[in-house]
């Protein structure tokens, strides 16, 4: 395509199909031997010689047999000809920087390419050098992928099945962290920007119990709060009744008449922490129920959460129980004091005097803590009152003795963004993550709708002991294997298909073995509508639509240049040859120093070789030492190996002997190779490599000229300008 003047031609419109340009025209083509298109990609008018393209009836254009989906690109031209006809579709609203396959490549899609192939995009605006490399190759990609579709990679059973493991391998990943994980990461992120000051009364009650033993759990902690609401005190009542036996420790200790201080998201299990962040401060909790038992609690103070803070410290604690041990404890830590004062070192101080021997040995560094960590509440209050690196306080009781803290280093909390890594870590290690998975799974299942035959549970547990079900279930016996026990929206599960997967799973706790079989069957079908929604997750979510589409694009691309580039340039010994042939003057080998090599484990041997080689340097005597190993290395510049020792060497000179992989090897050197010319089989595999690079421009001739590639370069200027109505970064 040539651009011309206005006047240079008649135009005419056209249209991109199969790879070919159709022209539709009325024109008598024996009058005219060039027709003209005005290009709406460059707002330019285009040349097209008569061997472009193919001539059609005006009809074309207008016939009903031709399918939308086959018109890839449409152009528009105000035709000077006795017949101007409209086209059916419109061109992009957005100028193209090319046209591919009749498809244009718009600047919007090519600014979300650029910023996904790990290009990280600097302050100021990529460089047109920059833009322009990357636009031939993602043009180069995307004619590569068409022309593995056109091979029909794309159909083939052996990449079928690697797509499909793929897919089965991300799918339920990428599904559970949007839907579960996620929203977790979003609210513990949210939570650890606050602290609750919570206490609590603890009835324990184990998942299995009976129905009657947890109504009597219940009505006993009724009964609490109902007193506490009548005016009894919380940590009394705590005292009195709580089986958290943290409630009955000494006075200021974490849990100290129910008081568990203040703790932040994912300190707690999330029962109790759903609570403690949405009850009002100074009120008491409705009963709920946690994995331990019932609980009531009260909210005694929330606050913003402090920031993480890493922390040394020095502690002081008597060595007995006699007045001299505690006269011991105030005069070590009188010098403490002092010598803080008067500038010592806290980390040698703390070397010298701490009683932490494991802190002491790093200079009493305790690492990063959270305010919520579990540290005495005095000790917490202290270290987390410091404001400046560096800064002291001190002594401070707690029960393990007398504390001097300092302020190390403060660690901000960040944004989601920041956190969002650690916090999922974090998410992936709590119980709550696999409850909530069972939660998304059990609303997927019943919004298809799904039923469990229990009356055949209830004739199972009838005919047979509890031993001999579970047996008979997991060995697959079960006589009425075929009948449907268990259905999903339309799917039905038979009692075979249950029995299979029970076979394979552990059993699930329960009062009784109706109950484990039934809460066995509640999770096969939560599992299934898990699987279901997976199967369908490339047509629903758009993102992961995408990813599979790029890892099905990348792999039939690989397997395209495997067999049309790599292999192809390897077996293709008369175009290497003839490569070889043509650049002879690349392959050489410059002055080379040989070098003779001699191993073995035994360090008796080569030393014994070495005086040998010594009073008489023969390479006789090689030969004659048939336990030693012998290699030949050709080295041409120092590279830090061991062989660099030979540049120190003489021609025929022998190394002492070196301890190598388990053995010791002594070094000769064997003289200068001067510079020569490879040899074809020698220069072969640095052949292949550069081969390569011209059977595939060789390729992407080809390609680029059937698929009618197109490039815009002059429209590059719109890239990643915040004044471009399709950028990305408006």
């Amino acid at each position: 395509m040539t651009q011309v003047s206005e006047q240079s031609c008649p135009t005419t419109g056209f249209l991109f199909v199969n790879h070919q340009y159709w022209v539709e025209t009325t024109l008598n083509w024996n009058q005219h031997s060039k027709l003209c298109v005005d290009d709406p990609a460059t707002s330019k008018r285009v040349l097209f010689e008569p061997h472009t393209f193919l001539i059609q009836e005006p009809m074309f254009l207008r016939s009903t047999s031709i399918s939308l989906s086959l018109i890839t690109a449409l152009l528009l031209t105000s035709c000077s000809g006795p017949s101007a006809t409209t086209m059916v579709e419109s061109t992009p609203n957005t100028p193209a920087l090319a046209l591919i396959d009749g498809e244009f490549l718009s600047v919007s899609e090519f600014e979300t390419q650029y910023s996904k192939n790990g290009i990280a995009l600097p302050d100021t605006r990529p460089t047109q050098d920059e833009l322009l490399d990357f636009l031939d190759r993602y043009v180069n990609f995307r004619a590569k992928v068409l022309e593995a579709r056109f091979a029909g990679y794309h159909q083939r059973d052996d990449l079928i099945a690697e797509i499909e493991q793929y897919r089965s391998q991300m799918a339920r990943p990428y599904l559970l962290e949007r839907n579960v994980i996620e929203p977790l990461i979003q609210e513990l992120h949210d939570r650890r920007s606050h602290a609750v000051d919570a206490s609590h009364i603890l009835i324990t009650i184990g998942e299995g119990a009976s129905p009657s033993d947890t109504l009597e759990a219940y009505n006993k902690l009724t009964d609490i709060r109902n007193q506490i609401l009548d005016g009894s005190t919380f940590g009394t009542m705590a005292v009195q009744h709580s089986m958290d036996p943290s409630a009955k420790g000494a006075p200021g200790s974490a849990g100290y008449q129910g008081n568990l201080g203040f703790f932040g998201g994912g300190r707690m299990v999330k029962e109790f922490e759903d609570q403690a962040f949405s009850v009002p401060v100074d009120s008491v909790s409705n009963i709920f129920r946690s994995q331990f038992g019932y609980h009531i609690l009260k909210v005694n103070d929330r606050m913003p959460m402090p920031s993480d803070r890493k922390l040394a410290h020095i502690m002081i604690r008597p060595r007995g129980q006699t007045a001299a041990d505690m006269a011991d404890v105030d005069q070590r830590s009188s010098r403490v004091q002092t010598q803080l004062a008067e500038g010592e070192s806290f980390a040698s101080l703390a070397l010298e005097l701490s009683d932490d021997r494991n802190s002491a040995q790093n200079g009493g560094d305790l690492g990063v803590l959270s305010f919520d960590s579990g540290l005495p509440f005095a000790f917490r209050d202290a270290a987390f009152a410091l404001t400046e690196i560096g800064q002291t306080t001190g002594p401070i009781q707690t029960p393990f003795g007398l504390h001097f803290i300092q302020l190390v280093e403060l660690n901000e909390f960040g944004s989601y963004e920041e956190e969002y890594e650690s916090i999922k870590a974090q998410v992936n290690q709590l119980p709550r993550s696999k409850q909530a998975e069972t939660d998304f799974s059990r609303a997927l299942r019943f919004g298809q709708g799904s039923s469990i035959d229990s009356a055949m549970v209830r004739g199972w547990v009838a005919s047979f002991t509890a031993d001999s079900l579970f047996r008979t279930l997991a060995q697959n016996q079960m006589a009425d294997s075929s009948l449907t026990f268990l259905s999903l929206g339309e799917t039905k599960y038979s009692v075979g298909d249950f029995t299979e997967w029970f076979s394979e799973n552990r059993l699930a706790d329960g009062a009784t073995t109706e109950l484990r079989i039934l809460s066995m069957a509640d999770t096969f079908l939560n599992e299934k509508a898990l699987g279901q929604e997976v199967s369908l997750l490339e047509q629903r979510d758009a993102s992961f639509g995408a990813t599979m589409k790029e890892f099905r694009d990348g792999l039939i691309l690989f397997r395209l240049m495997e067999d049309s580039v790599w292999t192809a340039a390897a077996s293709d010994t008369v175009g290497l040859k003839l490569f070889y042939e043509d650049h002879q003057a690349n392959y050489q080998f410059n002055d080379r120093v040989r070098v003779l090599s001699v191993s073995s484990v035994s360090d008796s041997l080569v030393s014994d070789f070495i005086s040998q080689y010594r009073e008489n340097p023969s390479m006789d005597l090689l030969s004659e030492n048939q336990a030693l190993t012998v290699d030949t290395t050709y080295v041409e510049s120092p590279s830090g190996s061991l062989y660099d020792k030979v540049f120190e060497m003489e021609e025929n000179q022998i190394s002492d002997s070196i301890p190598y992989n388990r053995g010791f090897i002594v070094l000769i050197h064997g003289g200068v190779e001067p510079t020569r010319q490879m040899t074809f089989k020698e220069a072969r595999a640095l052949l292949v490599g550069e081969y390569q690079d011209v059977v595939e421009e060789r390729l992407m001739t080809r390609l680029r000229a059937k698929y009618g590639i197109v490039t815009y370069p002059d429209n590059l200027s719109l890239v990643f300008r915040s004044d471009n109505p399709s950028s990305i970064n408006e």
